[in-house]
């Protein structure tokens, strides 16, 4: 395998478990640059750069948005 440049077209993604919360998750990315397929079991994500370094900022801000929501969806269970 050949090893990956930073000016090298890249994506990733990231396979998160459906729980009764997906909707709010999946509302949590609304604003970023990605790709969301929803599946019955699960919720796909999908992020894709024409750069390593584009790339890295991107994943690191959907995860940021997600422990967001995630973290709020926990505080809105906790005071119920």
């Amino acid at each position: 395998m050949k090893a990956a440049k930073k000016s090298d077209s890249c994506s990733a993604s990231i396979t998160i478990g459906a729980t009764e919360d997906v909707d709010s998750l999946i509302a949590s990315l609304e604003t970023e640059d990605v790709m969301v397929v929803k599946n019955i079991d699960d919720i796909n994500i999908q992020i894709k750069s024409e750069n390593l370094s584009d790339l890295r900022a991107r994943l690191n801000t959907a995860l940021r948005s997600l422990q967001a929501a995630s973290e709020a969806l926990i505080e809105v269970d906790r005071s119920e």
